[in-house]
């Protein structure tokens, strides 16, 4: 081979290269458009500037939350098999990068809320609607969220106490059509409250921005994505309350604010 036809095939093998890297970060953009950064309580270290050499595992399946498009990927094997939209924490109240993994889904769960947002959320609607606020969607009140819990009437409460931050109540909601859950969460160990979930409000996932939740991860098709992690459909007939389903084997799960670089990275592995 002259040198002359060498140089020129180097020249096509680089072209090929940088047009399969661009369509890739083009297809990218046009399927899993970025919200950009997120505005507020993210620090820029939580942003990653590219994925490290045996970030995303070559074998088995993984679970890769992009927070910055609000993005969940499905990757088995090294490559991407399917994702889906998703709804990450709102600025005040942002998505912390993490590292866990899932285990178990978990169907028809009851939705803890948190001390603070009974605090901001629900007493001050209780006091302006009284407890019918409670029962018309569900929320219970409860002695503590640990074993053998005791449900307490709501008006034992001092509902003004508790919205000036005064005293604390333990309500958590029934499951159901409007429980905030939706049909099923994946629990991440050791994540400080947060997890993947489904959710009745499927109208916000046609949003461009959608970092509107409280800090957890909101599924655009939790059945979906349990179909994935299960390898059959997740058993939804039975209505009985907080049903642990386990994983064949523990999933790893990243969740990450992802630069353009890292992006294309994920592009390439469609």
């Amino acid at each position: 081979m002259s040198g002359k036809t060498s140089h020129k095939r180097k020249y096509l093998i680089g072209g090929a290269a940088m047009i399969a890297v661009a369509l890739g970060a083009y297809q990218f953009a046009v399927f899993y458009p970025p919200l950009g950064p997120i505005a507020g309580t993210i620090v820029p270290q939580r942003y990653v500037e590219t994925l490290t050499d045996g970030e995303i595992p070559q074998r088995g399946r993984y679970i890769l939350v992009d927070a910055a498009s609000a993005r969940l990927f499905m990757i088995e094997d090294g490559r991407v098999r399917d994702s889906m939209r998703v709804i990450v924490g709102k600025p005040a109240a942002a998505t912390p990068a993490l590292k866990s993994v899932v285990n178990y889904a978990t169907l028809n769960p009851y939705w803890n809320v948190p001390v603070d947002l009974a605090q901001t959320l629900i007493a001050p609607r209780v006091l302006k609607e009284g407890t019918a606020y409670l029962t018309g969607r569900g929320y219970e009140v409860l002695s503590n969220f640990g074993p053998g819990a005791r449900v307490l009437p709501p008006d034992s409460v001092d509902w003004t106490a508790v919205a000036a931050g005064k005293a604390r109540v333990y309500v958590r909601q029934r499951p159901g059509p409007a429980n905030s859950m939706g049909q099923m969460k994946f629990d991440l160990p050791q994540s400080d409250g947060i997890y993947l979930h489904d959710t009745p409000k499927k109208e916000l996932f046609a949003k461009a921005d959608r970092n509107v939740s409280n800090g957890c991860v909101r599924l655009e098709d939790a059945p979906r994505l349990a179909r994935w992690l299960l390898g059959e459909d997740p058993p939804l007939g039975s209505a009985a309350p907080e049903q642990h389903v386990r994983l064949p084997g523990s999933v790893p799960i990243t969740i990450a604010y992802l630069d353009s670089r890292a992006q294309m990275q994920v592009a390439g592995l469609q």
